[in-house]
């Protein structure tokens, strides 16, 4: 997690903008304009794959989380967590094997969806709204781990992020350039960019040293060596 609490991090986005404390007055704690952009900066950071032009796609393991869902027989889905940004995989954990996904448009043309003797233990998912529709249809109830990236909370009062103390300084960046940005300040967002840019891009791989640890081999695919 975040070395700097909440607020914390306000009072370093404060002294950026002067110790302004104008900007204090907008409201509660959590919605107050340097509340505000912190928050935004948090959440555009742990949402998108590339931010402010960041070449390396930004990957946070502490955003990774699962939980279970209980199928009910003849209904052909289970709820879509309600911190969900997306699904990564569905585990059938009462008869441990990992389901397919497919798309909505294949399931939606499977016409044994409502046929009640076609019901039985799902081998294949798709998520459609804030439902995740199972195939075929449960015909018991199965426990389901659903795998997924999970959106962050607001940060408020003394709470930290959840993701390393190493991106508390390019939060600081990033919030400092949606701040100048506001205010029509573009020569002080412009270099707040280039700050966080350069933050980020020097620790946006760090965990992809983890799959280091992985067993695999690459090399050419066997269909294409000679003699075949």
């Amino acid at each position: 997690m975040g070395n700097l609490s909440f607020a914390e991090l306000k009072d370093q986005l404060r002294v950026r903008n002067g110790n302004n404390s104008a900007y204090d007055s907008a409201g509660t704690e959590a919605s107050n304009y340097y509340g505000l952009w912190i928050n935004k900066a948090y959440r555009q950071l742990c949402t998108q794959d590339n931010v402010l032009g960041v070449t390396r796609k930004i990957r946070f393991p502490q955003t990774n989380t699962s939980t279970t869902a209980t199928t009910v027989d003849g209904t052909a889905y289970v709820s879509v967590p309600s911190d969900c940004l997306f699904i990564t995989e569905v585990y059938d954990t009462t008869n441990n094997r990992k389901l397919d996904e497919i798309s909505w448009k294949s399931y939606i043309e499977y016409t044994d969806r409502t046929t009640t003797t076609s019901e039985n233990y799902p081998t294949e998912w798709t998520r459609y709204g804030e439902r995740i529709y199972l195939h075929p249809t449960p015909d018991a109830a199965y426990t389901v781990t659903i795998y997924y990236k999970k959106l962050v909370e607001d940060l408020t009062g003394t709470t930290t992020t959840i993701i390393g103390a190493e991106w508390d300084d390019p939060i600081i960046e990033l919030a400092s350039y949606i701040m100048y940005t506001w205010l029509g300040e573009y020569d002080k967002a412009k270099y707040c960019k280039e700050q966080f840019v350069a933050q980020a891009t020097g620790l946006a791989s760090l965990y992809l040293n983890e799959d280091r640890d992985r067993d695999a081999a690459f090399g050419p695919s066997q269909a294409y060596m000679p003699g075949r």
